[in-house]
This record gives C-alpha cells, structure tokens and sequence, in this order.
C-alpha cells in the first residue's frame, strides 16, 4: 500500500478523550467526525480533516479503551497514523477500525512541519517526508488485510464469504 498526500502533525501524549470525549462516542460515525480533536486546538479538526495522514508523537491516544477515538478518526479522513510510539489500546483499536498505524518515532522526533508532503510504501518499508528518508518495521498481512477491508467486521464477513477453503489461515 502506498499512501501520498500532506501530513497533518500532532503533539505527544493526546489522549484518546482529547481524539473524541466521551460524550461523543455514541454519535453516528459522521456526527464523529465533526468532533475529532476540536478540543486540541481550535485548527486541528480541519487540519485532521484535510489529510488523510498523521503523523503524532508519544503516547498518541492514550488513556481510554474506548473504540470510539479510532473509529471517530477514520470517520474524517484519516488513513494512517505514523510516529509514536502509540498508546498499546489505541494501536490495536486502531488496527480493528480500519486504521493503519505506523511506527516511526524518528519521523515524529525530527519535528516536521504541519502539511509537509509524506509519502508512505508499506511494501518497502519507507517513508519521505520534507525531504528525508525513513525505514517502518513491515506491516504484517493480516494487518493489511483488515486495512484494506476497512474494519476487523468487515475482514471477517468477507472471511466467512470465502469460504473454509479460501480462508489465508487455513
């Protein structure tokens, strides 16, 4: 997968209730989106909504369990998330709502600018924003595939589509 476009960057430790507070996790997916990080500062819900690329420092969406911060994110635009390292229940909240998050603390170290152009091959492992190289551990297949149905719901339904035979674990 190859993700291009401008980068919107956030800050360390931005919690999950900044991503989306509480009171509005139960909202449809697109009443989300209008919220998303509106309480980080009065431009990031534009910014996040203009790009479908993040890149965040420390501990991004720490603090809650909620699926809502991911699901909320994915619902403006947002694709893929990259610096970190992330908050272990974001990430893997993240994953399950069809959103790809990357590793790369270097690129969120090295202060990059506010919609810089990125450019992101999962394929090869490499990231280039504002000029600079940057390697991502490989994104396993089974994450890519859950990506690329856009949810964990709908990797399964398309599992049990398939078929026992057809199935890439059996």
């Amino acid at each position: 997968m190859i993700y291009r476009g401008k980068a919107a960057v956030l800050g360390d430790y931005v919690s999950g209730d900044v991503i989306l507070p509480a009171r509005f996790a139960f909202l449809d997916r697109e009443a989300m989106a209008e919220h998303v990080l509106e309480e980080l500062d009065e431009t990031a819900n534009a910014r996040v909504r203009r790009t479908p690329v993040l890149v965040v420092g420390v501990a991004f969406g720490y603090g809650t369990g909620r699926e809502s911060s991911a699901r909320a994110l994915r619902a403006a635009g947002v694709r893929v998330a990259v610096g970190g390292p992330f908050a272990r229940m974001f990430y893997r909240n993240a994953i399950n709502n069809g959103l790809l998050v990357l590793d790369c603390p270097a690129l969120a170290r090295d202060e990059v600018e506010d919609g810089c152009d990125i450019e992101i091959d999962t394929g090869s492992g490499k990231i280039r924003c504002a000029g600079r190289d940057y390697d991502i551990p490989p994104v396993p297949e089974l994450v890519r595939r859950i990506v690329a149905a856009g949810d964990l719901v709908e990797y399964g339904r398309r599992l049990m589509a398939a078929g026992e035979e057809d199935r890439p674990d059996a």
